[in-house]
């Protein structure tokens, strides 16, 4: 902080900071702001500079740092994202309906528990809403790990829930505590890009962030406790945090990314405009590179990553184009201005490997504010 009192804006807008995702898919307040008030790039900059200050410092309130979060809201190809997959019919039979509660414990009770370090993951939740009976039942048939047959009858028929930043041993805890539950369907691994995940992307509402022992859920206004949904959090251990929406949705929400939605276009413009008013409109930028990074990424660490992902033979300039294009589809995170005064950015690109998988790669680049241009800094 510059001083101990209020800061002004030039002090807030020339201090170094980090935003490890910006996302507007679950909520609209980034959009109803600027189209309600008509707002300039300019001032939605300020405006989201400030409340992400406004959210460290509430954060700061409950002794948790805003930095020890980048793994829940980052996706990391190194770590596991699973679904856990439920009959809701199931477990409506024994709770009247209530069947989000009734299998709430199965599943919390699997949550990762401190080991080294305080375990940090996104939760998402919530019956399944698009998609067809037929395309549901197909997607699940390739990706999902049955306990038992299953037969769709409706789509929303089938609850889910979503948990992110797992080892592959606290996968396997979680689906172990989760498959104990009678309307216990089965689970898919999302960390790769499928068919399935891109429907849970459009179905899966955040449902809150785990910090250690604390549940972050956004709320509608200051005062509002958390967990209206009232999951058996205590009684578990977990202790029900609120954050209100307009700082909980924009910046710890979870993105679950697949590039067959299509939905990154609002998300990177907004996460640009965090980033720097002059970068709003930057959706496809023309990316370049210096000749001596270019000869760097062939003969240094990151020869291993340009092979794997097909690009290690291309010219400089058919580099640059294939780098451009992949960053235009890819999903931005990693926000920040520097200490030497450095806008610097990463996205988070998949290309189709051998064997049509898919494999994720990360792109660092720097927005040059003077010319509008974009640096390529890292590919690994």
């Amino acid at each position: 902080m510059a001083t101990d009192g209020p800061m002004t804006w030039d002090e807030l807008l020339a201090e170094p900071f980090n935003i490890h995702s910006v996302t507007t898919h679950n909520s609209v307040v980034i959009d109803a702001m600027r189209d309600m008030f008509d707002l300039t790039d300019e001032a939605l900059h300020r405006i989201m500079r400030a409340d992400h200050l406004k959210l460290t410092q509430t954060l700061d309130e409950f002794g948790i740092a805003y930095s020890s979060l980048a793994k829940a809201l980052m996706p990391d190809h190194r770590r596991k994202e699973i679904a856990l997959l439920f009959d809701s019919a199931v477990a409506s039979l024994s709770s009247n309906g209530w069947y989000a509660i009734d299998v709430a414990e199965a599943w919390m009770a699997g949550l990762p528990r401190p080991r080294k370090g305080v375990p940090v993951n996104s939760i998402l939740r919530g019956d399944i809403l698009y998609g067809s009976r037929d395309e549901l039942q197909a997607v699940m048939d390739r990706n999902v790990v049955y306990q038992q047959p299953f037969t769709v009858i409706a789509p929303s028929q089938v609850y889910c829930v979503y948990v992110t930043n797992l080892s592959k041993e606290q996968a396997s805890t979680l689906i172990s505590s989760a498959a104990e539950h009678p309307a216990y369907i089965g689970h898919a691994d999302c960390t790769d890009r499928s068919a399935l995940k891109e429907i849970l992307g459009w179905s899966l509402p955040n449902s809150g962030l785990r910090v250690g022992d604390a549940i972050l859920e956004g709320v509608a206004e200051p005062g509002d406790t958390a967990n209206g949904a009232g999951l058996p959090f205590e009684a578990l251990g977990f202790t029900p945090t609120p954050v209100i929406h307009g700082l909980f949705l924009p910046f710890l929400g979870y993105r679950i990314n697949s590039q067959l939605t299509g939905r990154n276009r609002e998300d990177n413009r907004s996460a640009l405009t965090a980033l720097s008013p002059d970068a709003a409109r930057l959706e496809a930028p023309d990316i370049w590179m210096t000749p001596a990074r270019y000869g760097y990424l062939q003969d240094g660490k990151h020869r291993d990553s340009l092979e794997q992902a097909g690009l290690l033979t291309l010219s400089q300039p058919a580099l640059e184009a294939a780098v451009s294009k992949l960053v235009a589809q890819g999903y931005l995170y990693n926000l920040r201005l520097n200490e030497y005064g450095n806008l610097l950015y990463t996205a988070l690109v998949d290309v189709k490997v051998e064997d049509s998988r898919y494999r994720t790669f990360t792109i660092g680049l720097k927005f040059n504010p003077q010319d509008k241009r974009v640096e390529l800094t890292t590919f690994f």
